[in-house]
């Protein structure tokens, strides 16, 4: 346990570092593009969050499975079959990217001009997913020091290239994503320089078909999570249009931030999941773990909902200032990726990763009825609702099919005492304007009542 929280906080610094670049760029971008051409940027990387899906084929779920199982050259075997094949599907879907440029930009945009931007997006893919790659191999390694320095690299050369391409050589749109290119080139390189004696460069059929044979079924449901987090905006381009994406997008930014939480806890996490498979009280240590998980998830929430005006304020221009309505409902919608990945143990331990696949294609049909219903009677506070109710589904079924496979204690009635007031909060924030002073007290409120339950659940963790 003592390996997941040190973990945790080494992986939560380097995400932390990572996610303050969209809170140092965010004011720049907010002063030098509209929230028209906020929306454009956001839709070219929403087609480059898709298209590297398919250049990945969730591989990478295969090393995380299989580390642990192999030594020395079957390892090495592993990872270079993997890497094998990530990069020749990377190049793949970053050649059709190119070669159809110019039609999805007018599909989207109603006009040829942004190809370039996609073009530029389909060059950067293999690097996104060789880095990705890079930073997995180095999370299994315990090579803390040296993640942290890729990821360092990456936040260092995109706000250095960010000032070089946006700022001084004033390249608009395009700017960005030279920005973005030329970052990711350099943290690529680094990361592949750090794991370069884990190679053998030596292809195994059997492998191969290992890998394949657990990682594909899984791959329709990474379909299904990027169509929940990412079907929103093409509701919205046909229904309200770029701005209303522009605004969308810098909320998505601020609740990022409880994606720092996120993004650490599954770094930290699936290492300490796949190593305590083999213990004979793993099911009493993941039932001990959920509630401090779940508190301190929402308490996050919270925090962040009741202040996000004041973040708003800080970082966005006023052109942007009404998102921060929706900044708690979003960060609610990305905590509850966290409980997922807690209860959806089953189908991962006993290698059924089909129902994986089951829940999120149930949670993809909720998303987009919701989001055809909700879109259009209440805007944008439709879509944050939607997301909501859709990954309220999404940990409910989840949750149910992982306990027929693999049963686990967990505690619903903590679960629902402790999601209420991140929900409510939400909801009120995004609808009523609450005055500092009443924030403040629903804060201290929050910090006190939920920091008396995590003492609590912590306790009961350490008697194990």
């Amino acid at each position: 346990m003592r390996d997941f929280f040190k973990a945790f906080f080494s992986f939560g610094l380097a995400t932390s570092i990572q996610k303050l670049l969209g809170f140092i760029i965010l004011p720049i971008y907010t002063r030098y593009f509209t929230t028209t051409e906020y929306g454009i940027i956001d839709m070219v990387g929403t087609v480059l969050s898709i298209a590297s899906i398919f250049g990945v084929l969730q591989l990478e779920n295969s090393l995380q499975r299989y580390y642990y199982e192999y030594s020395k050259l079957r390892r090495k075997l592993l990872v270079s079959n993997i890497y094998m094949w990530i990069g020749g599907c990377s190049l793949a879907i970053s050649l059709l990217l190119i070669i159809f440029s110019n039609a999805i930009s007018l599909k989207l945009f109603e006009s040829t001009e942004f190809s370039i931007l996609f073009v530029i997006v389909a060059v950067q893919l293999p690097f996104n997913n060789i880095s990705m790659l890079g930073l997995v191999l180095l999370r299994f390694e315990k090579e803390n020091l040296k993640f942290l320095k890729v990821i360092i690299v990456n936040v260092a050369f995109t706000l250095i290239f960010v000032y070089i391409f946006v700022i001084n050589y004033d390249l608009k749109l395009s700017g960005v994503f030279y920005a973005q290119l030329c970052a990711m080139l350099l943290s690529s390189i680094l990361a592949t320089y750090y794991i370069r004696k884990s190679f053998v460069f030596k292809w195994s059929k059997i492998i191969s078909q290992k890998n394949l044979k657990y990682a594909l079924p899984m791959f329709p449901a990474r379909v299904g999570s990027i169509v929940l987090s990412q079907a929103n905006r093409f509701f919205m381009l046909g229904f309200l249009g770029l701005g209303a994406i522009g605004i969308y997008s810098v909320s998505m930014k601020l609740a990022s931030s409880i994606q720092m939480v996120n993004t650490a806890f599954i770094l930290a996490w699936a290492p300490f999941m796949h190593s305590q498979f083999k213990k004979k009280n793993n099911k009493v240590v993941f039932a001990k773990v959920f509630p401090l998980v779940v508190g301190g998830t929402f308490l996050c929430v919270c925090i962040i909902t009741l202040f996000s005006q004041e973040m708003v304020k800080i970082l966005a221009s006023e052109e942007f200032y009404s998102s921060y309505k929706y900044v708690g409902g979003l960060s609610l919608f990305f905590s509850l990726y966290i409980i997922k990945e807690v209860v959806d143990i089953g189908p991962k331990i006993n290698e059924k990763t089909k129902y994986l696949t089951y829940t999120f294609f149930c949670s993809v049909i909720i998303n987009i009825v919701s989001l055809y219903i909700l879109v259009q009677i209440l805007n944008i506070e439709g879509v944050v609702i939607a997301m909501i109710t859709t990954n309220l589904f999404l940990v409910g079924m989840s949750w149910f099919v992982s306990n027929r496979l693999y049963y686990i204690q967990f505690s619903i009635t903590k679960f629902t005492l402790l999601i209420i007031p991140a929900l409510s909060l939400s909801m009120l924030v995004m609808f009523y304007d609450l005055s500092i002073t009443v924030r403040i007290s629903i804060a201290l409120l929050c910090i006190t009542t939920y920091g008396l339950f995590l003492l609590t659940a912590f306790k009961a963790l350490q008697k194990i």
